[in-house]
């Protein structure tokens, strides 16, 4: 038999999410016994690679055995434009992300299992002190790129989390929601999860377990139907 996928698709704060941040563990934990978590996050990645790899990443499932994508990136795309491994213009992102979105749909993914999600705040003052200059990520730059995701995920009627406004709403301690001023710690992961829970638990209550309870099965039961 084959499980169902859940596959997740982003950067540094997706590729790293079963550690400091945890927020993918939380979905795993949701999903047991439901569909497998698939993690596709590629640090440092900017929309241009990703609208790239879509296609290879979604070659090897079948739609019908995929019960949902999240797709959060942006983080890369707004550094600032010295940044030539990783910047992307405001216009290419919107293009790329649209392209991602049509792609996906266009596979066969149905609209309420494709979730995008923007972009985190960035703590500037910390990530400054980490990176000297070589930091390129600043939070002022961010905020047009969080705001077209969410512009897209509206145009093509998809779910969206505004992850960035969540964290606005934090506060002036939002810089607890990021271990090093842009990845996020374990704080910010369980922020997003729980921002992303209503659609995840929309997803979820539509699934059934994979094989029957322990309680109705007989002792001696030879065979086990899924």
């Amino acid at each position: 038999m084959s499980w169902k996928k859940f596959i997740l698709i982003g950067d540094s704060n997706t590729q790293f999410a079963h550690g400091q941040s945890g927020w993918i563990n939380s979905v795993s934990d949701l999903f047991q016994r439901k569909c497998d978590i698939v993690n596709r996050g590629f640090s440092g990645y900017n929309s241009n690679q990703i609208r790239i790899i879509v296609p290879k990443i979604l070659h090897e499932f079948k739609p019908e055995m995929v019960c949902g994508i999240i797709v959060m990136l942006g983080s890369n795309d707004s550094t600032d434009p010295k940044a030539l491994a990783q910047h992307v213009d405001l216009k290419r992102f919107s293009e790329n992300m649209s392209n991602i979105a049509d792609y996906i749909l266009n596979w066969g993914l149905p609209k309420n299992r494709l979730i995008f999600v923007s972009p985190a705040k960035i703590y500037d003052e910390k990530w400054q002190k980490v990176m000297g200059p070589n930091a390129f990520h600043f939070d002022h730059l961010v905020k047009d790129y969080a705001l077209e995701v969410i512009k897209i995920a509206k145009k093509k009627s998809i779910d969206f989390f505004d992850f960035r406004q969540a964290m606005e709403e934090f506060g002036s301690d939002y810089h607890k929601l990021l271990h090093d001023g842009l990845h996020l710690s374990r704080q910010g992961g369980d922020l997003l999860f729980k921002g992303l829970l209503p659609f995840l638990n929309n997803i979820s209550n539509d699934l059934k377990i994979n094989f029957p309870d322990w309680k109705n099965l007989y002792p001696d039961q030879a065979e086990i139907d899924q």
